[in-house]
């Protein structure tokens, strides 16, 4: 294998936030191993967002570096508008650009329907809008440079399959906002693509007792109960994000992947799957409820009748 095939990434300068633990960690290293320079983002606070510290980023920085790669660190909060441009910046201020941003920080925060305005607040701005600041900072320039690289974190959790109907809004928000800055950008050379990832973090085995419940109340199946305790590690998840920041992957925009140990995936898009038509509205009335009655079970939701 030559040496450009082993880092394609050489040249590119990528921003990774959340990148002082799990997901977004083995994320920067991988990246920083193929080539590009990263800008290790991590605020250091514990797993429920509360406090803050260098040492998750500079540990970071320091594995790249030890492997031969070029990292600085970062420590803004990327739940802030001010903290997401201020990275950027500093990306481009350590290596004169910004081609690369993926987006893993998050944390621990109540994401039930018994959540005050607070916690509704904080959690959307970390998972939602941070997303959003970093793309408003950093895909104008890529796009003039004809070449960038958007990859957000999502979660199946987006199916409302997890309950937590806060998460589920801000991980769906997250695919139909990059699902839309990837049509926007199409022919610009930017792509914009969603990692939903199974991998056990900090965060997943402090969520240890949540799932317990979600078992007990029959929220999620034994299946996935068995799933959870035998989630593989990070690395697994980075390989995927590193290709989608390759010029392999530069026809590859707006899809959302699933990666977990062996298994990558791909979600499928959203589109109507059924019609009922009764011909054009002109020479028709309305639907009854009485037809509606009959036709949605079976027709539309494919009930048996």
């Amino acid at each position: 294998m030559s040496t450009s095939e082993r880092r394609p990434l050489e040249g590119r300068v990528a921003l990774v936030t959340g990148a002082g633990n799990g997901i977004g960690k083995a994320c920067a290293e991988s990246l920083g191993a193929h080539g590009a320079a990263v800008l290790v983002n991590d605020l250091g606070t514990n797993e429920f967002a509360v406090g803050r510290s260098s040492e998750a980023a500079d540990a970071t920085v320091a594995a790249i570096r030890a492997a031969g790669g070029t990292a600085e660190a970062n420590y803004d909060s990327v739940a802030e508008a001010g903290g997401c441009a201020n990275a950027v910046r500093e990306a481009v201020g350590h290596f004169g650009q910004l081609d690369i941003v993926v987006a893993c920080a998050g944390a621990i925060i109540d994401g039930s329907l018994s959540a005050d305005d607070d916690a509704y607040a904080r959690f959307i701005a970390l998972f939602l809008s941070q997303k959003f600041w970093l793309a408003r900072a950093a895909l104008p320039a890529m796009a003039e440079r004809g070449w960038g690289r958007l990859v957000t974190t999502t979660s199946h959790g987006a199916l409302g399959s997890l309950g937590m109907p806060i998460f589920a809004g801000a991980m769906g928000g997250v695919i139909s906002m990059t699902k839309a800055i990837a049509h926007e950008h199409r022919g610009t050379g930017v792509t914009a693509n969603c990692l939903a990832p199974g991998a056990a973090t900090r965060l997943h085995a402090l969520n240890r007792a949540n799932f317990e419940r979600m078992r007990e109340t029959g929220v999620i199946t034994e299946d996935d109960w068995q799933s959870y305790l035998n989630t593989p590690p990070p690395e697994y998840v980075a390989p995927i994000v590193t290709w989608l920041c390759t010029d392999a992957a530069s026809g590859v925009t707006g899809e959302v992947f699933h990666a977990v140990g062996g298994i990558v995936g791909v979600w499928s898009p959203y589109r109507e799957e059924r019609v009922i038509f009764r011909g054009h509205h002109s020479q028709n009335p309305p639907w009854t409820l009485a037809e509606l009655d009959q036709l949605v079970p079976t027709t539309l939701l494919g009930h048996a009748g």
